[in-house]
């Protein structure tokens, strides 16, 4: 349960109130940029089970994701000088305070292997230019005598 609990505060901090958040390519961007780790299908669908069974987010049917004004209350009261990674540990030590139940859905697999695939391939061409920027760096035409 506790995996369940970080992966929602995980999420959590990555949505807000105000418009809803598909799980995409920058979803699992946001994730991994905060967790340094790309999160399978059933954790997501595991952490929005958690949010939505506890009442602080709600899921539409394409899967829009959002945070209800008590989620937002929630988040909004972890501290703005604070990294963006140290907000999930907050947020986690408050669900496991406030207690949580679990919503039962399921995400949708080609959602999700759409949005992974996507989220590799911009990951893919940024190791390519980063590679070619190196190469073009280090080589250096010899001198003619």
């Amino acid at each position: 349960m506790d995996f369940d609990v970080d992966d929602a505060a995980t999420l959590m901090t990555l949505l807000d109130e105000k418009r809803p958040r598909r799980v995409t390519q920058s979803l699992l961007s946001g994730w991994d940029m905060l967790q340094a780790d790309v999160p399978t299908r059933e954790r997501i669908e595991s952490a929005a089970a958690v949010l939505v069974g506890t009442g602080l987010a709600t899921v539409d049917a394409d899967w829009g994701m959002q945070l209800t004004a008590e989620g937002a209350r929630i988040r909004r009261a972890v501290p703005g000088r604070l990294g963006m990674r140290q907000v999930p540990g907050i947020l986690g030590a408050q669900l496991r305070e406030r207690g949580v139940s679990r919503a039962d859905f399921v995400l949708p697999s080609s959602l999700y292997d759409a949005a992974f695939t996507a989220y590799m391939d911009v990951a893919a061409r940024r190791r390519e230019r980063a590679y070619r920027r190196h190469w073009w760096e280090t080589w250096k035409p010899r001198r003619q005598k």
